[in-house]
């Protein structure tokens, strides 16, 4: 068991990807900088290797190298969307945080319920892909890869959340900001804010019981040997993203940047397809490790759909306008009646 856990347990922690040294002299090669909360040799530490090095070297003709640093040394999401303002870094790969933070109106792919599974989050993505990227541009960023956290369900110490007033007397760690602040109120819950390396000191301290998220990120933080309920409804998607810097990306050849974004969907789907897997993967495992895992009831997921539904127009204008929400339901009715 501890050998799956480990075999997996970094996928959960998305790279920090693209981030270039400067520019160089003609026929000089350009050194991409690249930092990653993953442990080398596991988890998304060996797509990088196996498809984005690869990858990006094919795509350039070798003239572009990477030089990743593994396990978080240079910072958290927000670390690195800061170091990208302030010029010390031109990228970043991040979690689902980290991807709200660098395109708020992503959150509209992350209301709860929106999606029924991977099959409609693939029929929108290549659809909503240049949306997000315009709005990223006006950020100062270039949508590269959009990537799965996966989707979330309910984690416990105390609580498997089947029962209404188990939402009210829980208290949830979040980390997602105003959209999740939002999602935990409609469930009547309490939310304890917390940055993401207070998680595991948070739980063992009692300051909070439960938190929303992948099995990934609970076998990743090994937080699977804390909490003692999953329930394995899933309650949101996550996205996550790498992008980098306009100012690194206009400084490519027009050639080199054509190629990227013609390798990019394939590296994309594998990242997902990986990732999905392994989610998978993690719950079976906690589930042999010995969590409680349970799932809702067609009744007691209607009833939490209906106390949540709201926020899917109450954050129109405050996330996203309102026009990028209609934009994505009229494709989601689009695919259902295809189906």
């Amino acid at each position: 068991m501890q050998r799956v856990f480990r075999a997996v347990g970094a996928a959960m922690a998305v790279l920090v990807f693209l981030a270039v040294a400067g520019p160089s002299a003609a026929g000089d090669k350009v050194i991409w900088r690249a930092g990653t909360l993953a442990p080398r040799g596991i988890g998304y530490a060996r797509q990088i290797s196996e498809i984005l090095i690869p990858g990006v070297d094919e795509a350039t003709e070798g003239t572009l190298s990477l030089k990743v640093y593994y396990g978080g040394i240079l910072g958290d999401d927000e670390d690195y969307l800061r170091k990208i303002r302030e010029g010390d870094l031109e990228a970043t790969g991040t979690s689902a945080q980290g991807a709200l933070m660098a395109c708020p109106q992503m959150g509209v792919v992350a209301l709860p319920f929106l999606f029924s599974g991977y099959d409609e989050l693939d029929y929108v993505k290549p659809r909503m892909y240049p949306v997000f990227d315009r709005f990223i541009n006006e950020r100062g960023l270039k949508l590269l890869l959009w990537l799965d956290q996966g989707f979330d369900q309910f984690y416990s110490v105390k609580y498997p959340f089947t029962q209404p007033g188990d939402f009210a007397r829980a208290r949830f760690l979040t980390w997602m900001g105003p959209l999740e602040e939002a999602l935990l109120a409609k469930l009547g819950a309490q939310a304890v804010p917390v940055d993401v390396p207070e998680f595991n000191d948070a739980l063992r301290r009692d300051r909070a019981d439960s938190y929303i998220g992948p099995p990934i990120w609970a076998v990743a933080t090994q937080l699977y040997s804390l909490v003692k309920h999953v329930n394995a409804t899933d309650v949101r998607y996550s996205p996550s993203v790498c992008a980098v810097s306009s100012r690194a990306w206009e400084a490519l050849p027009d050639r080199y940047k054509a190629n990227i974004l013609a390798g990019r969907e394939s590296w994309q789907d594998a990242f997902c397809k990986a990732s999905r897997i392994e989610n998978a993967q993690c719950l079976t495992a906690m589930r042999q490790y010995g969590l409680t895992v349970v799932t809702m009831n067609e009744e007691e997921k209607a009833g939490i759909m209906r106390r949540t539904r709201p926020l899917w127009d109450e954050m129109a204008g405050v996330l996203y306008p309102r026009e990028v929400l209609d934009e994505l339901l009229a494709l989601l009715e689009e695919y259902r009646k295809s189906r």
